[in-house]
């Protein structure tokens, strides 16, 4: 069953790795803000997943886009704090019985939650990304209108599919 989840779960890195690299990557609104789609696979990682997992998972997610993006580690720093994270904000967003196990979307955790537990880790994310991309000197109003930007599309893309595909989930079950 693990070898299952494994695969699963690779399939999904490379096809975030894939969507981020040559679709969400050529995007760069203002200069400053691009949306950082691959997020949504930490987000949706279940509370099933042990941390150390959530960690690898996040780090190769982010290492990967790093690779093919030129952002020596950046990306991976970010995805790794954001997956060292998820779990937390899982835990303060909603409440999850320790024998259920919760994959975090709209239909599951209700759109309130889901925008309080997705915001709050894609604001880290982006705060870490443009933080570690700025060190040498960048100026702070544009560092603060590429967090602020960039989060506002990451947010905007994942809420929208997330609730498109909530939506279908449950007209299927109707």
């Amino acid at each position: 069953m693990k070898v299952i989840y494994f695969f699963k779960h690779l399939g999904a890195l490379l096809l975030f790795v894939m969507l981020q690299v040559f679709v969400f990557g050529r995007i760069n609104l203002f200069g400053y803000a691009m949306p950082l789609f691959y997020l949504w696979m930490i987000l949706h990682m279940d509370s099933g997943m042990s941390k150390s997992s959530v960690l690898l998972w996040s780090f190769f997610l982010g290492l990967s886009v790093d690779v093919f993006t030129a952002t020596p580690g950046l990306n991976a720093a970010a995805a790794t704090l954001t997956g060292f994270l998820q779990p937390v904000a899982m835990n303060i967003s909603t409440r999850v019985d320790s024998h259920d196990i919760l994959r975090p979307s709209c239909n599951s955790m209700g759109w309130r939650c889901f925008m309080l537990y997705s915001m709050s880790l894609i604001l880290i994310h982006s705060l870490a990304y443009f933080f570690l991309r700025g060190m040498p000197g960048q100026n702070a109003g544009m560092m603060a209108t590429g967090i602020i930007g960039s989060s506002v599309i990451t947010f905007t893309l994942v809420f929208c599919i997330d609730l498109a595909f909530s939506e279908k989930k449950k007209n299927l079950q109707a």
